[in-house]
């Protein structure tokens, strides 16, 4: 059974964007959209006793998040299938919010994920 699918590799972008806020050993970020699926993988390198990299790469399907229409009193997917890989990535860039990275992804670390939830709570600030 062969298996289509696309990748982006948006570390770079996001690293512009979010400098004080990613995981420092994090070095790749990649969204991989196949017909079926849109998934979110990270890779992290870790230096351990011995002086190997030892790399661990991190999956999760996007298919959780949702997008509610108020009007419409729906829920939709967030990134979805019917959009191209591209328009999704840019979604995640331009769009998706530094707090809905935090309740959905691990790529920030923990001082971040608290400054970005402190501001939320309080002052409804995003970011």
């Amino acid at each position: 059974m062969d298996t289509t699918y696309s990748m982006i590799n948006f570390y770079n972008e996001l690293k512009l964007k979010y400098k004080d806020y990613l995981k420092p050993e994090i070095i790749s970020i990649v969204m991989i959209q196949s017909k079926d699926d849109v998934y979110l993988e990270t890779t992290e390198v870790e230096i351990v006793e011995t002086g190997l990299e030892k790399y661990t790469v991190k999956r999760i399907n996007l298919d959780f998040i949702t997008d509610s229409d108020e009007d419409e009193g729906e829920e939709e997917i967030y990134f979805d299938l019917k959009d191209s890989i591209e328009n999704n990535v840019k979604k995640f860039i331009d769009d998706f919010s530094p707090y809905s990275i935090v309740n959905t992804t691990d790529i920030f670390h923990e001082e971040a994920c608290e400054k970005i939830a402190t501001k939320y709570k309080a002052f409804g600030i995003d970011g």
